[in-house]
This record gives C-alpha cells, structure tokens and sequence, in this order.
C-alpha cells in the first residue's frame, strides 16, 4: 500500500546509491620497455557489478511506483472531498501499482457508486476496488 511504500522509498534510493559505489575490478601492469618503464591500468566491471545494478535499478523502479501511487491517492482523495455529495472524511483510499482501494462508508448507495466513478476519472488509476459500505 502507499502508506508502506513511501516507508520504503528512502531505503530504495540508498540501495541505489550503494550500487553506484560498488567497485570495479582495477588491473595495473607495469612492462619495462628499451624506452623506460611503461604502467597501463585496465578498469572492467567486477561480476558484482551487473547483479548490484540490476538490483539497484529495481529498488529505484519499486520507489518511482510509490511515488506515483502517493500522487494518484491524493488526487482521488482531493475529488472525494471536493464533491458536495460524497462524504469524502469517511472515505480512506489506498493505492497500490494503479489500484486504488476504496474502505470506508458512504450515506447512500448512489454516493458509494458516484466515489468509485470520480475514482476511476483519475489519470493513473487502473482499476478501482470498491470496499464501501452503506450507512446513512
């Protein structure tokens, strides 16, 4: 849910951040030359590296989604409450990867329907999963 995810973010991007400092394999050589001594260092990727990255570029991915789902709740959430009819306080709306999860109560059947519409109005939304209950 987005509540957790926005827990995590910070985590996701120090994840990220460690990758970028994984070290990479350093090989110097030094050859004696007629003309002197000659040193060439090489730098290649350690084969941690491809693992640390891929990984790296998850926890960003799994951060980039809190975010945008943090954004789709707060536009479905500022729609209820701007809605004369619904009661948009009774209404708690998660969302997670696109989904947003409706819980709470609505006073009528027609306002329980109508939450669940403006939700699914909102750029982002995927999918609505409508928990409301009716009680006037």
């Amino acid at each position: 849910m987005t509540r957790i995810s926005l827990r995590l973010t910070p985590i996701a991007l120090a994840i990220a951040a460690s990758a970028l400092l994984v070290a990479c394999d350093k090989k110097t050589t030094t050859t004696t030359t007629p003309a002197g001594t000659a040193t060439t260092t090489t730098v290649t990727p350690s084969p941690t590296t491809n693992s640390a990255m891929n990984s790296a570029s998850s926890a960003i991915s799994t951060a980039g989604g809190a975010v945008v789902d943090s954004a789709v709740t707060a536009k479905v959430k500022s729609a209820l409450l701007a809605d004369d009819n619904v009661k948009g306080l009774r209404i708690d709306v998660d969302t997670s990867n696109g989904v947003v999860t409706l819980n709470g109560t609505a006073d009528t059947q027609a306002n329980m329907a109508r939450a669940e519409t403006l939700a699914k109005g909102i750029d982002g939304v995927k999918s609505v999963q409508n928990r409301l209950t009716v009680k006037p």
